[in-house]
């Protein structure tokens, strides 16, 4: 379920993992996918987002006349359902170069599904902000 905070917060996107076998989505994707409409389950339908390792995938959104930024990375193929990864440092190296090149607005991201705490270099200088 979607963390409240998220919704109390006047976030502006997410930094968001995705992986290849992710049927049905899972994680605050999958949260924000019900949440707006399926617009990333959409994507994948359309093959637009694969889950690819190394994938990225920036993705506005209009939300009540507000503009949403979604940053997507793949994480490549799970070996396990019951097995998500621990935060591989090259995609996490890859999702903060790029949310730099873009230049978006501080994004949310997931403790959950990046296995990260606000601890880690890069978090707290690009101003993103965590939710569980």
């Amino acid at each position: 379920m979607l963390d409240p905070a998220l919704l109390d917060h006047p976030f502006s996107g997410a930094l968001l993992l995705c992986y290849e076998n992710d049927r049905p989505l899972q994680g605050m994707i999958a949260d924000l996918d019900w949440r707006y409409n399926g617009h990333f389950s959409d994507l994948m339908k359309r093959q637009l987002l694969t889950g690819a390792k190394g994938e990225v995938l920036y993705s506005p959104l209009n939300w009540n006349e507000k503009p949403l930024h979604f940053l997507i990375l793949g994480g490549g193929y799970l070996e396990s359902d019951q097995d998500r990864p621990g935060l591989s440092r090259t995609l996490f190296e890859t999702a903060l170069q790029k949310f730099d090149e873009l230049k978006l607005p501080a994004l949310t991201l997931s403790t959950k599904d990046w296995n990260i705490s606000e601890n880690h270099p890069g978090i707290k200088e690009r101003g993103l902000w965590l939710v569980n």
